[in-house]
């Protein structure tokens, strides 16, 4: 594939930036290198292989240590004010 001066004024136009007309051919031959670099990867042949032995999980086991309501008494005897069950707070928008 090659790039036109009409296909490098599309792009800038679209990339909402203007070439001076001195630095268009370099910037043409720069492209050319680029997009000549990354067509190689389409001649790249094979696939990613992953076993199951690469998938491991890092984060510890989710076990329950303690039962759901054992801390609520010990949390609303250190609050200052407690309604219902539920710690009371002063209204922060008004």
């Amino acid at each position: 594939m090659s790039l036109t001066e009409q296909d490098l004024d599309n792009l800038s136009n679209l990339a909402r930036i203007t070439i001076a007309p001195e630095e268009k051919q370099k910037m043409l031959v720069d492209l050319q290198s680029i997009l000549g670099y990354v067509s190689e990867i389409n001649s790249v042949e094979g696939a990613i292989l992953r076993g199951e032995e690469d998938v491991f999980n890092v984060v510890r086991e989710d076990i329950i240590t303690r039962e759901t309501g054992s801390n609520t008494d010990a949390i609303l005897a250190n609050a200052p004010k407690v309604k219902n069950g539920f710690v009371e707070v002063e209204q922060v928008l008004k």
